[in-house]
């Protein structure tokens, strides 16, 4: 079947997510059944076109790669499909389209990651780029965490004034649309950055000490949201050590790799505590895993065939 961005949206319901995307991070960086680097096969400085690697889970019978294309100046900005095959035949099950899932994917992830990073009395959220990534991300993190305030800062305001809106059904919850990076940042017990910068822009003066990071920006080569001076000050975690170090948010850093104090994966496992003390400033920086992609289209497949909606075809 056709899966069309409408058609993926209705079936694919986040609170089904959560632990099988728990259980993909455990299993990926404990068994490393395969690689998740992605090849990324063009750029021309407005955009660029990637294929992931082969999405695999045990528990999953079946497998998907994406192909998508991401331009920021473009709405929505990542468009592209996902296919799905039987692991037993090899037939192709479905094409879905992939801006929501990849949207899905990252946010819901970031979001756990954040829940399990963050300190542990965290009320205080600033949310960097207000786009729809950033949205969903503050949509996920508030129904895992109970937050007083949230700061919000766009370089176009009328982004951070519509997620304003949509947070007025929340009582009690205190909103506040900021002039600067740094009034959005500097009291905040938890700053979650979703852009498309080329240039670092926060710095460690401007995080308050205990603070966490959720830096969802640096997940291709090129982009950067961190310096490398709060990188090599914090406690550094990551979806996968090699996506980080090579494509990621440590990318051009020496020794990169072994700035990373451990994945989602093993602080999900029980393998690294995670947050050791009240004063350290934890940042997680995902790139992002073809399992992800993997749990969510199949969920939306599954739920999709239930309710015999989407375009049948035949090859």
């Amino acid at each position: 079947m056709l899966l069309s961005r409408a058609e993926v949206t209705k079936n694919l319901d986040p609170r089904m997510l959560v632990g099988r995307l728990a259980e993909a991070f455990q299993l990926h960086s404990l068994n490393r059944t395969n690689s998740a680097l992605p090849e990324h096969l063009f750029g021309n400085g407005a955009g660029s076109f990637c294929a992931s690697n082969v999405g695999v889970m045990e528990g999953i019978p079946a497998y998907c790669i994406k192909v998508e294309t991401r331009f920021p100046s473009r709405n929505p900005t990542t468009s592209g499909c996902i296919h799905l095959f039987d692991d037993r035949t090899g037939r192709l099950l479905a094409i879905l389209e992939s801006s929501f899932v990849s949207a899905i994917g990252s946010a819901l992830t970031g979001a756990l990651a954040t829940d399990l990073l963050a300190p542990p009395k965290a009320r205080t959220l600033a949310v960097i780029g207000n786009g729809s990534q950033g949205w969903l991300s503050l949509r996920f993190l508030m129904e895992m965490r109970s937050l007083e305030e949230v700061h919000l800062f766009d370089l176009n305001r009328k982004r951070s004034l519509r997620v304003a809106k949509r947070l007025e059904k929340y009582e009690g919850l205190v909103v506040k649309v900021c002039d600067s990076l740094n009034q959005a940042v500097s009291e905040a017990d938890i700053v979650c950055s979703a852009t498309w910068s080329r240039k670092p822009f926060l710095f460690s003066e401007m995080i308050k000490p205990g603070a966490h990071i959720s830096t969802l920006g640096s997940d291709e080569p090129g982009k950067a949201e961190l310096s490398e001076e709060l990188l090599r000050g914090c406690s550094f975690f990551c979806d996968d050590r090699d996506l980080a170090s090579q494509v990621g948010a440590l990318q051009g850093i020496k020794g990169g790799r072994k700035m990373v104090v451990a994945e989602l994966g093993e602080v999900l496992a029980g393998e690294h505590e995670g947050r050791a003390g009240d004063d350290e400033i934890t940042v997680y920086a995902p790139v992002g895993l073809p399992a992800v992609d993997l749990v969510a289209s199949w969920v939306a497949y599954r739920r999709a065939v239930k309710r015999k909606v989407g375009t049948p075809y035949h090859l």
